[in-house]
């Protein structure tokens, strides 16, 4: 697979400083070829203040294509209202984000076997995104373009649960449609998650358009990346057209730079 165009991306919250060392370098790289290459900033979201100035320094120093922040930050989710004014920002400037989860703070690693992190994101994942939905973060922030790691974490596969259970508890003030169109209305990205099930349950969620190719190198190995294209390319639940879509176009329509 010839690669045309690719987003870089360190989704972490660290000190302003050191966030803006990340920065600076990934801008560094994209400068060697940036036609090909892309860059997601990442904000020191534990700092409301320095992370607003990252967001205008990013986008007029650095001309960065969107941002990635974690599911939360020391125990802080970005649905709180302590991120509004994060959101608000990013709002204003319809940025692309990138939510990318981390481990949930308070969970004990050593009472689970060697890396939680394995089943622990993708549930991190929903616990951020739900909590965004369910405040009314996205009907409040309509511009911001939302694109969730690893095919949404468990999202897809309980958006029934996710849209119907919450109205009847009452866990949030919006309705079953209201919560569904919000699922409807994220991109999910494939890094990790390239198996037929999750094909299937994304195609019936949201289609091809909302369907992003995503790796997780250099995190996840060449060897996993090739595997990964090797079950995308010999699935047949796609059409042709529904996989160029989610190879390259669903892409381009977030990032138009590169059309």
């Amino acid at each position: 697979m010839g690669i045309t165009g690719a987003l870089l991306s360190l989704p972490v919250s660290a000190s302003p400083e050191i966030t803006r060392q990340m920065n600076n370098f990934m801008a560094q790289f994209v400068s060697y070829n940036p036609k090909k290459y892309g860059m997601l900033a990442c904000l020191p979201t534990e700092f409301v203040d320095d992370a607003l100035k990252e967001i205008d320094y990013a986008y007029g120093t650095l001309k960065v294509d969107g941002f990635s922040i974690p599911s939360n930050t020391k125990g802080i989710y970005i649905g709180d209202d302590r991120m509004d004014e994060i959101l608000s920002e990013l709002n204003r400037r319809s940025a692309v984000v990138l939510l990318h989860p981390t481990k949930p703070a308070g969970a004990n690693e050593s009472l689970f076997v060697k890396d939680m992190s394995i089943y622990e994101f993708p549930f991190d994942t929903t616990r951020a995104m739900m909590d965004l939905i369910y405040r009314g973060k996205i009907q409040k922030y309509p511009n911001i373009k939302w694109i969730v790691s690893h095919a949404g974490g468990t999202i897809p596969y309980i958006a029934y649960r996710l849209s119907t259970v919450a109205q009847e508890n009452k866990a949030s003030s919006l309705s079953s449609d209201e919560v569904l169109a919000s699922l409807k209305s994220l991109y999910y990205d494939l890094a990790l998650s390239t198996s037929p099930s999750v094909f299937s349950t994304l195609k019936e969620l949201v289609g091809a358009s909302h369907i992003l190719f995503g790796t997780d190198f250099p995190l996840r190995y060449e060897k996993g990346v090739t595997e990964s294209i090797e079950q995308f390319n010999n699935y047949s639940g796609f059409n042709e057209g529904e996989k160029h879509k989610i190879m390259c176009e669903a892409a381009k329509e977030l990032f138009p730079r590169f059309r």
